[in-house]
């Protein structure tokens, strides 16, 4: 098995303990080697006993992650440390990223993924050694609207998705250190990214995942309020939002047959606005009333220009 392997199979067991507490060794050892399975190269190395045992000893001291076996419950768990187990969470995310960025390309022949991709995925991975290092990155950034590209020297704290573009999540470098302000970069418009060997001190109070849970897309907007909208669609194309919703606190309110309503809380920015021009075809925004009102003056627009 190749050095990979050995590491897809200690992230393996790192996600079976944290997801079934006190699974018991054979238990273990059984799915491991079902979910080996999946992979090229694993049928190399057999997976036993003695292995995982092993495995559960190297997990410990490489990858400093504490494995615990309960004797009242015959089986092994993580200790509940929101702290780490956000870190581990953030060790199995970077790697599902890496191999599902890598099987893009291994598997073109027979799993046909966009061909549309954005830009700037090759910065991903120095992006994530900076954000785990706390160093500070240079680059030079250009905008759309085709003024000359401008250096930057920013702190990164996070990495975020947005329909398909991967955006830098981070505070401009300043006298103070820190501005306190986090700002968002698409890696597509990023050019000579650099990353030093400075190291910055990140700021307690700078929380990117709180700051853009509210958020549809990649701009935070802090000046825009929180607000509660009601949509309604026909039932085909709701099945289509429930199945991909739009935002993490979608909750649908009625499916009768006749329309599938749901509600979100969310900050009303661009970017959403977007998205919901996207569905206009079948959609109706019940509430707010500024939203329909907005939306009416884009459709307006679109219309003049067409006519």
């Amino acid at each position: 098995m190749s050095k990979q392997g050995y590491i897809l199979r200690y992230l393996l067991i790192v996600r079976l303990i944290r997801n079934r507490r006190y699974i018991s060794l054979p238990d273990l050892v059984r799915e491991v080697e079902d979910g080996l399975a999946y992979y090229d190269d694993a049928d190399e190395v057999g997976v036993s006993r003695r292995t995982i045992l092993r495995d559960l000893k190297e997990i410990k001291s490489g990858m400093d992650i504490s494995i615990e076996y309960s004797r009242r419950h015959k089986g092994y768990y993580i200790p509940e440390d929101e702290d780490r187990m956000s870190d581990i969470e953030r060790i199995l995310e970077q790697y599902d990223l890496i191999t599902s960025l890598q099987a893009r390309e291994e598997l073109s022949q027979i799993v046909f993924a966009e061909k549309r991709k954005a830009r700037g995925t090759e910065h991903l991975n120095p992006l994530i050694h900076a954000i785990k290092k706390s160093l500070v990155v240079e680059f030079l950034y250009a905008k759309f609207d085709n003024s000359a590209p401008y250096v930057r020297r920013v702190m990164p704290y996070a990495l975020k998705e947005s329909q398909g573009r991967w955006y830098l999540l981070a505070t401009e470098f300043s006298a103070e250190r820190a501005s306190g302000t986090i700002k968002s970069w698409g890696l597509d418009r990023i050019q000579n990214l650099k990353i030093t060997k400075e190291r910055f001190v990140r700021v307690r109070k700078i929380d990117p995942e709180s700051e853009f849970r509210d958020v549809f897309g990649a701009y935070s907007g802090k000046d825009i309020p929180v607000e509660e909208i009601i949509l309604s669609f026909p039932p085909k194309a709701g099945r289509y939002v429930e199945a991909y919703p739009l935002h993490e606190s979608q909750e649908t309110l009625a499916d009768n047959g006749k329309e599938i309503r749901i509600r979100l809380r969310l900050k009303i920015a661009r970017d959403f606005i977007q998205e919901l021009l996207s569905l206009t075809e079948d959609m109706t925004v019940i509430s707010p009333k500024h939203l329909r009102k907005e939306l009416k003056d884009i459709y307006r627009k679109a219309l003049k220009r067409l006519d």
